[in-house]
């Protein structure tokens, strides 16, 4: 596996500088999370371009700023403000395609919506993201996320069975933990249609720990994806909060560099 980090942990630093942050801690990898519509501007990707290629890092996957609107906007019953939106994915697609990323992360319904999302239209709307993503040649991945349909397993595994082939997850630990689901049962489950990982640290002191900092068994998730031949990349997200960011990414870099003999 080879190992890269989140432009999210250095949020709300701009989204250039918390690229540049990355790539300056040596990631051969990098998660590129818009934040804003202008940030899909031709001009703006060019830059975010510029500074991947300067440091030779690899923008993998995309994640669109707009998750918060997905269960009105993409998903809900008014099909006008779904035809409205459509269009904000379309430049996410296109604007991943430009930086060279391989996946655009959704996190898609929330799971206890005010006005219910029945999950066929829930597979029929994200069946077309899917397809837009194939015109831009971007695998568009559900991740799994806490208080949101793709939380549970059961959810996920009915979701593989409406979309077949075009099933792809992000897979993220510490939304398994905040959801109470069993994170190597999860990974197990759905390790073959896993096309990148989110990975942080978790333990008694909370559950978006640096890497090493929680007793999280690494190893084990390695064996897992070992055993469905993963050829994919392994992503740390941690959140800022009060800790130095860059000293725990680079400390986390060195952990896994040395377990996982990378």
């Amino acid at each position: 596996m080879r190992l890269g980090a989140s432009t999210s942990c250095f949020y709300p630093l701009e989204t250039e500088k918390a690229l540049e942050q990355v790539c300056k801690l040596g990631f051969e990898k990098a998660e590129l999370f818009f934040n804003a519509p202008s940030e899909y501007n031709d001009s703006f990707v060019k830059e975010l371009v510029h500074i991947s290629n300067d440091y030779g890092t690899e923008i993998i996957s995309v994640h669109p700023f707009s998750s918060f609107l997905e269960s009105s906007c993409i998903f809900g019953d008014y099909k006008r403000r779904f035809d409205d939106y459509i269009d904000l994915y379309k430049k996410t697609f296109h604007a991943a395609a430009n930086l060279g990323a391989k996946f655009t992360v959704i996190h898609g319904a929330v799971a206890m919506p005010k006005i219910p999302i029945p999950n066929e239209r829930y597979f029929e709307r994200f069946k077309l993201l899917v397809d837009l993503g194939k015109q831009e040649g971007i695998t568009v991945c559900q991740e799994n996320v806490n208080k949101f349909k793709s939380q549970s397993i059961a959810f996920c595994k009915e979701m593989r069975s409406a979309l077949g082939d075009d099933f792809n997850m992000v897979f993220d630990i510490k939304q398994t933990v905040r959801a109470g689901e069993d994170t190597f049962v999860f990974l197990n489950e759905f390790k073959h249609q896993i096309r990148h990982l989110h990975i942080s640290d978790n333990g008694a002191k909370g559950d978006c720990l640096p890497i090493g900092k929680g007793s999280f068994d690494f190893a084990r998730l390695k064996d897992i994806m070992d055993s469905a031949d993963y050829d994919g990349d392994c992503v740390i997200e941690i959140y800022s909060g009060n800790l130095d960011v860059a000293k725990e990414l680079k400390e986390s870099k060195v952990y896994l560099d040395n377990l996982w003999q990378l």
